[in-house]
């Protein structure tokens, strides 16, 4: 074998054996051969070279990930202009903002697709990562989901850092802590665990991030994946345990309540737990209006919550079984009303249920120009239809538009989802049992809800078990200087919100 030959079988060798020990290779040029092989070379894997006498340098990235303004102005004009100075990576300074000294050949490919740029040169077994992630961004605008009248109107975006950063504008303290940790054995996705030391339980903390650190998927492209992978999965329950919002001074209060709060880059919708019932009865602007209103606000939406699940099987009940329970002029028109309707009082709600959620689908995957139009003109169309051909009594139509109506009165869309199925389900034992089978499916459900835990926190906390001091943010909401510990079950570190003078009162901040 020729001399070259040999040279080239040990260059080969060597390579193997570097790629076996997960190392940087020695020579640039392999190192950048190396990692266009693996991307492919049709991929946006980009790469720049400098070079002096003395060295040569090469910047690998991705384009799609990159900052192209960062790299030019922080990464590639600074060691340009100090390249003729000096041959030594390590006395490179760039201005960029972070820096990584890495040796292996996962942490390359790690940092790539994290969006860094990745600085070899030639005879080193060293490389350095910087900080150049970027690329197309959703800009921070207002939720179109979780909408209020008065209050901030910023929401999170895709971007893991952005969303942060939010929520340390709201809470400037060094005690909110971030456990970072990326997951997915393909999608590397990198998620976030924030929570405030000293306020949030040590013990739900460290459980949080055990069962995140657990997760064991190829790809997370969704906080669901994470919701659902974290959830308790002893007890199946159509109540969510997880609560979720897409607003970070909603996010800043589940955090200053002692919560903690999941954050999964490419994803806007942010995760608090432990959660109970009353936080997804919860609106944002409960706490933007006076306490007086929001209280007569939150007793209104709990009343229509409960209307919206039981209502169409009380209808039933009433009208198939327990017609004596009804006025004696109402059942007369009501009775009036139903003459020559070929189906039972049932089948009937039920048809009406089953077609304005139909409509309510449909509206959702229009395009929102036409989708809210089409939905409440069809809902209109055909209600009015269905009543002129004799198809369903008037008294239905009101029965079901007005539970619809109730229904959208839930902040919370996860729960107002349960609150659809329980509907149905009440329905079906109103048809068949009557009142007592209604009564029945409202026990099963209480008994269910009590059976039901958050991250070791009882679901119907503060009711069961019974904490007479939250109970002051629960149905009601009484005034500021009243409300002065956090929720019990959730914070019982630093159960104090207002500071205290020496006389036990309120510090006066115009003083």
């Amino acid at each position: 074998m020729s001399k070259e030959g040999k040279e080239k079988e040990q260059a080969s060798s060597e390579t193997k054996k570097a790629e076996e020990q997960q190392i940087i290779l020695y020579e640039l040029e392999e190192n950048i051969k190396r990692y266009e092989e693996i991307f492919g070379k049709d991929s946006d894997l980009s790469a720049r070279y400098m070079q002096n006498d003395q060295c040569k340098i090469g910047i690998l990235f991705i384009d799609s990930l990159i900052e192209k303004e960062v790299l030019d102005q922080h990464v590639i004009r600074v060691l340009n202009s100090q390249l003729r100075d000096t041959v030594d990576l390590n006395k490179f300074s760039l201005s960029t903002n972070k820096i990584k000294e890495i040796t292996k050949h996962e942490e390359v490919l790690e940092h790539l697709l994290q969006g860094y740029s990745i600085i070899f040169m030639d005879g080193q077994t060293t490389a350095y990562a910087a900080e150049t992630s970027g690329g197309e961004r959703r800009p921070v605008t207002e939720s179109s989901v979780e909408t209020v009248v008065r209050g901030p109107r910023e929401a999170f975006n895709e971007s893991l850092i952005t969303n942060i950063g939010l929520i340390r504008r709201r809470i400037h303290t060094p005690k909110l802590q971030v456990y970072k940790k990326s997951i997915g054995k393909e999608s590397k996705t990198s998620v976030a665990v924030l929570f405030i030391d000293g306020i949030a339980k040590e013990k739900i903390a460290k459980e949080v991030i055990s069962r995140v650190d657990k997760i064991n998927i190829d790809a997370i492209l969704d906080s669901l994946y994470i919701e659902e992978l974290i959830e308790d999965p002893k007890i199946y329950s159509p109540f969510p345990t997880i609560f979720n919002s897409e607003r970070p001074d909603r996010i800043a209060a589940g955090l200053l309540e002692g919560r903690i709060a999941i954050i999964v880059d490419g994803t806007p919708v942010v995760l608090l737990v432990p959660a109970t019932i009353g936080l997804f009865l919860t609106s944002n602007e409960d706490y933007y209006q006076r306490f007086d209103i929001s209280s007569f606000m939150k007793v209104l939406r709990g009343f229509t919550f409960v209307l919206s699940i039981i209502l169409p099987g009380l209808y039933v009940a009433l009208l198939t079984y327990h017609q004596e329970m009804i006025p004696t002029p109402l059942l007369i028109a009501i009775t009036g009303q139903r003459e020559g309707v070929p189906f039972g009082t049932a089948i009937e709600v039920a048809l009406m249920e089953i077609t304005f959620e139909i409509l309510r689908e449909a509206g959702i995957r229009l395009p929102k120009t036409i989708g809210a139009a089409i939905s409440i003109v069809g809902g209109l169309v055909l209600g009015q239809a269905a009543v002129d051909a004799g198809l369903v009594a008037q008294g239905t139509v009101i029965v079901v538009a007005l539970t619809a109506i109730s229904s959208f009165t839930t902040p919370s869309y996860n729960i107002a989802i349960t609150a659809r199925l329980l509907r149905f389900v009440l329905l079906l034992l109103s048809s068949f049992l009557g009142a007592f089978g209604l009564i029945f499916g409202l026990l099963l459900i209480l008994v269910h809800l009590n059976s039901i835990r958050s991250f070791s926190v009882p679901y119907l906390a503060p009711m069961v078990p019974f904490h007479k001091g939250d109970w002051r943010d629960l149905f009601i909401r009484v005034s500021w200087r009243d409300m002065k510990q956090r929720p019990e079950e959730i914070s019982n570190e630093n159960e104090n919100r207002m500071l205290k003078t020496r006389r036990n009162r309120p510090i006066n901040r115009r003083n």
